[in-house]
């Protein structure tokens, strides 16, 4: 019995034995050296919309940027549907004196009447990109205050301010005049009388740039500092920061 133990023992050593004999031995590979380079890192994914191409600004005397826009009437108006077509765009907000007193003292009438002379298509837009109210209260400013004036004026909501930036809206109001080609060729002030004092004797730089282009001659001046309220944007403030916008003085 002993015997038969030892024998069956020694058989199971021996199997063990060949079969270890048999397995390839693992491949140790190259050691690492000091000029061994480091293995490559794998890059790390880019923030959603890195890459995103930005939104072109607006130039004086090149393509006005488009843009699509809802008034406060919940109509879509895209600057490509007016091609062909003097627009006026003018940053506008009921609450700020300068935009009261263009309407008030008929200054936006008269120059909606010259530029009828003009191009009698041509189109007038209020943009307002003020955010330092609930949205439903500047909609409803704003309508209430055109109502008594040029009520159709459109007036197209920019609350979140993207076009107000692309167009680098400083004030309002801050006028841009885009020609029948779609090319921006003024941005500025709108006239040279900000205290109002100079009635027919203030120069209207919207309808002179008009009436020059329409005529083949330059534009000149294609670019006036413009004059009014900071823009309200939804940042906080002003295009440069600051809650209640650029200073004010009493118009």
């Amino acid at each position: 019995m002993t015997n038969r133990i030892t024998t069956i023992l020694l058989g199971c050593l021996l199997g063990s034995s060949l079969a270890m004999a048999q397995e390839p031995a693992a491949d140790p590979g190259l050691a690492p050296t000091k000029d061994t380079p480091p293995p490559a890192k794998q890059a790390a994914p880019k923030a959603e919309g890195e890459n995103a191409p930005k939104a072109p600004k607006a130039v004086v005397g090149k393509k006005a940027p488009a843009f699509s826009l809802k008034d406060t009437l919940g109509q879509v108006h895209n600057l490509s549907d007016f091609s062909g077509k003097y627009v006026v765009l003018e940053w506008f907000n009921p609450g700020c004196p300068y935009c009261r007193n263009i309407y008030k003292e008929g200054v936006v009438q008269d120059t909606c009447e010259k530029m009828r002379s003009v191009d009698p298509d041509f189109v007038y837009i209020a943009v307002n990109s003020t955010a330092n109210q609930p949205e439903d209260f500047v909609i409803t400013q704003s309508n209430s205050f055109l109502e008594d004036y040029e009520g159709n004026i459109p007036v197209l909501m920019d609350y979140d301010g993207k076009v107000g930036r692309i167009y680098e809206a400083k004030t309002t109001p801050h006028m841009y005049l885009i020609d029948p080609d779609g090319v921006l060729i003024y941005s500025g002030a709108i006239t040279d009388d900000r205290n109002f004092t100079k009635g027919s004797e203030a120069t209207n730089y919207i309808v002179d740039a008009a009436r020059q282009s329409a005529s083949g001659e330059k534009v000149a001046p294609n670019t006036v500092r413009p004059w009014g309220c900071g823009v309200k944007y939804a940042d906080g403030g002003s295009r440069k920061g600051g809650r209640r916008g650029g200073r004010r003085p009493a118009p």
